[in-house]
């Protein structure tokens, strides 16, 4: 699950976070009266979090494998570390980011924003990581004690 959840995380980055539409249903109109206000248009991930999650992400793989594989209850917790960075930055910066229209749907009526497809891998992620490492808190490795 750290895997999936990291590598969707690394993902996210060249992905859409984030869109707005114009009612012509272009950006080709922002285009040609305002080239600056077009680059509202779409807000990828790299945009958005500067390559973090793709940090994020690596740390997340190199903890899930020493979390599985090596059972280690420290990784287990820097994985639900990782997640709750992601779900929070997720939650309470992206996820309103995606339905402003900002200053597109100030020039340009009927505008509408709407969520990208990174905004649901960057969450997918995020639930992964930290699915993988309460699982490991929760589960003891064969030959430990249960109260750890």
């Amino acid at each position: 699950m750290a895997l999936v959840g990291g590598l969707l995380m690394i993902v996210t980055e060249p992905l859409t976070v984030a869109s707005v539409d114009v009612a012509s249903g272009s950006c080709a109109v922002i285009q040609d009266s305002n080239p600056e206000l077009a680059d509202r248009c779409t807000l990828s991930g790299f945009e958005r979090h500067g390559g973090a999650l793709i940090l994020l992400g690596l740390l997340a793989i190199a903890m899930g494998l020493g979390a599985g594989a090596g059972g280690s209850r420290p990784a287990a917790w820097a994985l639900v570390g990782v997640a709750a960075i992601v779900l929070i930055y997720g939650l309470a910066v992206d996820l309103p980011e995606a339905g402003r229209t900002g200053a597109i749907g100030r020039d340009f009526e009927g505008a509408t924003a709407s969520a990208g497809p990174g905004l649901f891998t960057e969450l997918i992620g995020a639930v992964l990581v930290g699915a993988a490492g309460v699982l490991r808190l929760v589960r003891p490795v064969s030959g430990e004690r249960p109260d750890g």
